[in-house]
């Protein structure tokens, strides 16, 4: 059988001639860079490069090819020419305890500011009890002591003797105040001595209140003076250590204030670092919920950094994101302070980059907004009501607010960046740059060396055996079939890196030192295999008849569509038998899908695009009087696109002229309204797909498919296919237009000659067609008649 615009081996088969030389990966030098994707490297320079608030980076492209670990290393390469940021650190604020106070320190030194204060209470606690039990911190004290016994004695006999000079004895009370008993009887006096002795009482309680407020005074002279006294003696001992801590960590005007405020603090509550011997248990647990205010949160230390952080967030939970602050249960209340703030990813970033993963982000509610929040105010705070609702605790906290300052950059689809870009304003204001990594890169010498390259670095990482160079062909076959064009390769190295490892697996079950072709077309294999038992049913189906396919002789209105179904891991292609039937009317084309709601937007418009190139075929010849009922025969699900055009067109045509088509082949392409085919999607699936149908009842040289002629560079197929295509057992044909199609597909003995002795295809069929539409013309008419 002669096809013309039939396709040869010599056109389908993949040389890969740019492969440079060599015997195995393993003369081929590492790189562990981003394989053709310049655009994207310039605008994450751009990004990188910009300080600025707003040009955080959004880095889109599809899983696997190794954008992540591009950006994560590019990063790390910036990050270690920037200086390390400082450590961050929460103290207890003595003025406001429910605000912690944020104090900033050189890198490295947050740690040792904790060590520092660790050492200095330790210190203080085991000199005051000996500083307060000295002869002469006894002796002082026992001098301002009786010194003001002595005032208060004074004071007491004084009222004695007022008191015994009219005649009354004085008794103290507990509460503190003098109370007067008459020496004599009362049954003894006389009215006058006894209204007498009513005034010197009187007299005497004047007395005793101006006694009693001058001994107050006293009494709490005394205290003051014995304050000024423990204070002297514990600023001498604390002083001169503050000192030194304040001459080590003076850079910080926050340290500073706190440490001031410690020294202040320690001298009013020194009672805390006496020993205790009356309840030694209560007094421990006092002291030590006490002494936690002296500790040092340190939230993020820079010792071990060389250069800026780089933080990958592998969780975008709020509290992990932006910190967290725990509580404790004590006797049944939940409570906490400024030691139990835990920091996020956004502080262990800050000074640096952050890259998070935006479906994930957007998964968590709020995140996205708070984050946003974070980048416009630079700054980072941590309040647990923005988020947590699932207790309410009894104590809470608003600790001091961060200065930030970050790069974020975001990684996610292209679906996810627009549609950020049209429903969130503030999303282009603080992600001005975008780096889109493409899918497809283009083949020539220097990506296909830097893609060796690559896997020759994912071989010595991983300790894998080495590939030889048919074996590289044939996984750089696998990377066009991916891209799904003969000049082009995929950027996914995900997919061929999992070629590799089972293919290292049967060389080492070879027993093969090194990974040879044959064993990569043994994992291609077993990687169909593994998610092919859909294709296998499919199969099954056609071969017990489940789908009726004729593959043999020709029919009128009949043609074979090809299809695909793509089932997330595995792409099927599948023979569609389309049919159409044509008779007498006025109602044109229906599309029977579109009828019974199986039909997309696109499949019914690619119907009506038929009915414009009928029209303008034959339309301006005759009146156009028929009705046409296009059908899917087996389709049970719906069906969307428009491939199957030119095959529907295909078989109208044949309704209509009375022509029959080719059984044996099948076409897939769309037709515009001028009769010109146009390219379509997933045509390696849809070629392979009939291959294998034709191939279950046995290739006879009859059987083939019909492409669009510009899907040509499309083109990469199986060895099977090649081989079967140069035993002349299966044809892959293409066609620029209907015409084309009609040649290949319509039967030879039908079609005529026209006058230079070339066929004129769609003339002749266009004959046909003028005297069926006549008939049914004549039909209308008669039927009018009657």
């Amino acid at each position: 059988m002669n096809f013309n615009r039939e396709l040869t081996k010599k056109h389908l088969e993949l040389k890969f001639e740019k492969v440079p030389s060599f015997d195995t990966t393993a003369e081929v030098n590492c790189y562990d860079g981003v394989i053709g994707q310049k655009r994207a490297v310039q605008s994450i320079e751009l990004g990188l490069n910009m300080d600025s608030k707003e040009y955080n980076i959004f880095i889109s492209g599809k899983t696997g090819i190794g954008k992540t670990g591009y950006i994560v290393r590019k990063i790390e390469e910036y990050a270690k020419e920037m200086s390390t940021p400082e450590d961050w650190c929460y103290v207890f604020n003595f003025e406001k305890p429910n605000n912690p106070m944020a104090i900033s320190l050189n890198a490295g030194m947050a740690n040792k500011f904790k060590e520092d204060m660790s050492k200095f209470i330790k210190q203080i606690a085991k000199e005051v009890p000996v500083y307060f039990n000295t002869e002469d911190y006894e002796n002082e004290k026992n001098n301002i002591i009786n010194e003001h016994e002595a005032l208060l004695l004074n004071l007491s006999r004084g009222l004695s003797l007022e008191a015994k000079k009219r005649g009354f004895g004085v008794k103290k009370t507990p509460s503190g105040e003098f109370m007067f008993i008459a020496e004599k009887d009362d049954e003894d006096l006389t009215e006058d001595e006894r209204n007498l002795m009513d005034s010197s009482m009187n007299e005497l309680r004047v007395i005793s209140a101006d006694m009693f407020k001058r001994s107050r005074q006293i009494e709490k002279k005394l205290e003051i003076e014995l304050k000024m006294l423990d204070d002297k003696i514990a600023d001498n001992i604390i002083s001169s250590k503050i000192e030194d801590l304040i001459n080590v960590y003076n850079y910080s005007s926050k340290a500073v204030e706190y440490l001031n405020a410690v020294k202040k603090d320690i001298i009013q509550n020194i009672a805390y670092f006496f020993q205790d011997e009356d309840d030694a248990e209560k007094s421990k647990d006092i002291k030590k919920a006490f002494f936690r205010r002296y500790e040092v949160n340190v939230l993020v230390d820079n010792k071990e950094s060389a250069g800026a952080p780089v933080i990958f967030a592998d969780s975008t939970l709020q509290g992990q994101m932006f910190g967290n602050i725990e509580y404790e249960n004590i006797m049944g209340n939940l409570v906490t302070d400024f030691t139990l703030i835990k920091p996020g990813y956004l502080h262990k970033a800050n000074g640096g980059y952050i890259i998070i993963k935006a479906e994930q982000l957007l998964n968590q509610p709020y995140t996205w907004d708070i984050l946003k929040k974070c980048i416009n105010l630079e700054n980072i705070s941590i309040n647990n009501t923005k988020f947590k609702a699932d207790a309410v605790p009894i104590s809470t906290l608003n600790p001091e607010e961060i200065p930030l300052k970050i790069k974020v950059i975001l990684i996610g689809s292209s679906i996810i960046y627009s549609l950020l870009l049209q429903r969130d304003l503030e999303f282009q204001k603080i992600f001005k740059i975008k780096a889109e990594f493409d899918n497809e890169i283009e083949e020539d010498e220097s990506t296909i060396s830097n893609l060796i390259g690559s896997v020759s670095c994912y071989i010595n990482k991983n300790k894998l055996r080495h590939i030889d160079r048919e074996g590289i062909k044939r996984l750089l076959y696998l990377s066009s079939r991916l891209a799904e064009n003969r000049n082009y390769l995929s950027s996914s190295m995900g997919n061929l890196f999992k070629i590799i490892d089972i293919a290292n697996f049967y060389a080492k079950k070879d027993n093969s030192e090194i990974i040879q072709a044959k064993h990569i077309t043994t994992a291609l294999k077993e990687e169909e295999s593994m998610h092919g038992l859909i294709r296998k049913k499919v199969l099954d189906m056609y071969r017990r008849k489940r789908y009726i396919v004729e593959l043999k002789g020709d029919k009128v209105g009949q043609i074979n569509g090809l299809s695909v179904i793509d089932y997330g891991d595995c792409i099927i292609g599948q023979q569609q038998r389309i049919t159409v039937s044509t008779f007498a009317g006025r109602n044109g084309i229906i599309n029977i899908e579109r009828e019974a709601d199986m039909s997309g937007s696109i499949h019914s418009k690619g119907v009506m695009i038929l009915s414009g190139f009928v029209g303008e075929l034959v339309g301006r010849s005759i009146p156009i009087s028929f009705n046409a009922n296009i059908v899917f025969e087996q389709l049970y699900s719906g069906i969307e696109g428009d491939s199957a055009s030119a095959a529907e067109l295909l078989a109208l045509l044949s309704s209509l002229s009375g022509i029959p088509i080719k059984q044996s082949m099948a076409i897939t392409g769309s037709v515009n309204q001028k009769g010109e085919i146009q390219p379509i999607g997933g045509v390696n699936d849809k070629i392979e797909g009939f291959f294998d149908i034709c191939s279950l009842y046995g290739l006879d040289g009859t059987h083939g498919v019909v492409i669009p002629d510009t899907n040509i560079n499309d083109l990469v197929l199986k060895e099977e296919v090649l081989d079967a295509v140069e035993k002349g057992q299966f044809h892959i044909c293409t066609a620029k237009n209907i015409s084309d199609c009609i040649e290949i597909l319509f039967k030879d003995d039908y079609i005529g000659d026209n006058q230079d002795g070339k066929k004129d295809m769609l003339k002749y069929v266009k004959d046909k067609m003028l005297k069926t539409l006549e008939q049914y013309n004549n039909i209308l008419k008669e039927s009018r008649c009657n």
